[in-house]
């Protein structure tokens, strides 16, 4: 199993850290992924990381709700930090109109600079959308047909812009919120292509059902399996493989952008 979202490097795991990452793995969670949410934080990120060799993929990116009035200075911090080649992909990018709406020309300019970034050099995105998806779908159908790949995160849309996404190839992020009881994206879970889904927390956000309220962490993705599982009816192993297998093709369809 994959946790291809989590925010391990925030202070709600400053007290046991290692003995989150500890249960992680006794869990079955093979590999974590890493997405920032401004330069400030890659610092933590590569801590953690490098105590941990190998376990952790690390994704830089400005988020929307971090845009503030140094933004382009974050964005300059960003590319720089892609430049170095240490970094898996970029992440955690997007538009977010649930807190503010007042700074959406920033969001998308943003969030064109990271997309473009992507472009370039060849990475998958983790992208974070928030009572914007109107807003976000024009300017991601302009990049159809270039080569970028990567997750929705936490999914929140329709079922008509999920296959949509799906049909584009990127994939769609399956987190604790979906095992909530007035979960939208639980009425059609079982509607989705399992080739286009991976698992995530989003910890400590989004705990699943029945540890809703808590912290999160990677070690709960397998009660977001059995409810995926139930909602297709089919064994909790076939779930784990084709997320698992989903999420690694991540790379490998990244890989043959760059070669092509």
């Amino acid at each position: 199993m994959i946790d291809t979202h989590a925010h391990l490097y925030l202070d709600a795991f400053d007290e046991d850290r290692e003995a989150v990452v500890e249960r992680c793995r006794l869990a079955g969670i093979r590999e974590i992924w890493l997405p920032g949410i401004h330069a400030d934080s890659l610092h933590s990120m590569d801590i953690l990381s490098g105590g941990h060799p190998g376990y952790f993929r690390l994704f830089a990116g400005l988020h929307p709700c971090e845009i503030e009035a140094d933004f382009h200075e974050q964005l300059s911090r960003i590319a720089t930090a892609i430049e170095s080649g240490r970094y898996a992909g970029i992440g955690e990018i997007g538009l977010d109109l649930y807190w503010d709406k007042t700074h959406l020309a920033e969001q998308i300019e943003a969030l064109t600079f990271q997309l473009d970034l992507a472009l370039r050099f060849g990475l998958p995105i983790i992208l974070h959308v928030r009572d914007a998806f109107d807003e976000i779908l024009p300017l991601i159908r302009s990049y159809y047909g270039r080569g970028l790949r990567g997750i929705f995160h936490s999914f929140a849309g329709t079922l008509d812009q999920a296959l949509e996404l799906t049909e584009q190839g990127f994939l769609l992020g399956i987190n604790g919120s979906v095992t909530f009881k007035r979960s939208f994206l639980a009425t059609f879970l079982n509607q989705l292509p399992l080739t286009s889904l991976v698992t995530e927390t989003d910890c400590p956000y989004l705990s699943p059902v029945p540890l809703r309220g808590k912290r999160n962490e990677p070690a709960n993705i397998p009660l977001i399996i059995q409810f995926m599982a139930d909602c297709y009816q089919l064994p909790a192993a076939d779930i784990r493989s084709h997320c698992l297998t989903n999420a690694l093709g991540l790379f490998a369809a990244s890989k043959k952008v760059v070669a092509g």
